[in-house]
């Protein structure tokens, strides 16, 4: 917690009588990383959620074709109703949230990154699953990895940061 911040806390603090539930007016026992973590917290968790029920789409499909029990208009339907789709509102929810905190922007900045890459990569796949071109779904199934790569490192670093503030948040909701 910053000196200013430290200073400005105590001062609610002090102004605050025995027995009082609420700060005066102007006071905010939460300082403002606080405070920036926990409505980051209350926007991304949700967002994470939906990502949770993509990822779980998007493993079934994976399991499916892995054990040769995948029929390809199955897994074609299925990338163009509901995994491009839901990637892109995740891309676009993810876009929406904008951390005042430099740090923090910078580290949401690489999930948005990541996320963006995300759309490209299954629009890359039910592509080249549509043409049967093996090359082309490799080469966006190892692009995927990277992706998920940047993912995971955003989350340690998230945490992290929202760890200074007593927050976390739950990729595996």
């Amino acid at each position: 917690m910053s000196a200013p911040a430290s200073l400005a806390r105590k001062a609610c603090l002090a102004l605050v009588a025995p027995g009082m539930l609420l700060a005066p007016a102007g006071c905010s026992l939460l300082d403002p990383g606080d405070r920036e973590a926990k409505a980051y917290v209350e926007q991304m968790q949700p967002i994470f959620v939906q990502n949770m029920e993509l990822t779980r789409e998007f493993v079934d499909i994976a399991t499916e074709v892995k054990k040769g029990e995948a029929r390809p208009s199955d897994i074609a339907r299925r990338f163009e109703e509901k995994l491009v789709p839901q990637a892109t509102a995740l891309r676009d929810a993810v876009a929406a949230v904008h951390p005042a905190d430099e740090e923090l922007a910078a580290t949401h900045a690489v999930l948005a990154s990541a996320w963006t890459g995300r759309v490209e990569v299954y629009a890359e796949l039910h592509r080249a699953w549509g043409e049967g071109d093996l090359e082309a779904f490799d080469a966006a199934r190892r692009r995927n990895l990277k992706l998920k790569g940047a993912e995971e490192r955003y989350l340690i670093d998230v945490n992290r940061w929202l760890a200074e503030h007593d927050r976390a948040l739950d990729p595996y909701p």
